[in-house]
């Protein structure tokens, strides 16, 4: 395999640490105000900041991506976290359904955090409490949405090789 292809889920596994380091700092940023329980105000605030983070990382990931992908190899790579979400999400529904839901779940889905927010995002425009796989599908198919970012692909380029 292209050690190129990898550069993409790389740069979504750190952003995905990123966001949960993030979080990690929110959340008792948040609540040593003094509060006892988590109110929707705090949920809202912890939004902000999580959709914030996440346009600024799509942003960063993109222009690092633009430098040395093209249009070819961004589609391949993408494919690579789409198939890598969809392993993900079936294993996590398979451990709901069994009971055997645990934190290796959690660790599988740090290379697609970023492209979560993208869900959290839609239930929240509907003002729904709970995920559900209308808003799951979108955030499993975004990693395409970098190809926005990358430069055409280069017809001499692709001769030479």
């Amino acid at each position: 395999m292209n050690k190129k292809l990898l550069r993409f889920p790389v740069l979504t596994l750190i952003g995905g640490n990123i966001l949960r380091l993030s979080d990690y700092i929110v959340l008792p940023t948040v609540l040593s105000n003094g509060a006892t329980q988590w109110t929707s105000e705090m949920q809202t605030a912890s939004f902000y900041i999580l959709l914030i983070t996440t346009i600024i990382l799509f942003a960063v990931i993109g222009i690092i991506l633009r430098r040395s992908y093209d249009k070819s190899t961004m589609i391949k790579s993408a494919t690579l976290i789409v198939i890598y979400s969809i392993i993900v999400v079936v294993i996590e529904q398979m451990a709901i359904l069994t009971g055997a839901y645990n934190i290796i779940i959690l660790w599988l889905y740090l290379p697609f955090e970023i492209f979560i927010s993208i869900a959290v995002l839609l239930s929240r425009t509907f003002n729904l409490e709970s995920l559900n796989w209308i808003y799951i599908i979108p955030a499993i198919f975004s990693p395409y949405l970098f190809v926005l970012f990358v430069k055409k692909t280069n017809v001499s380029l692709e001769n030479s090789k």
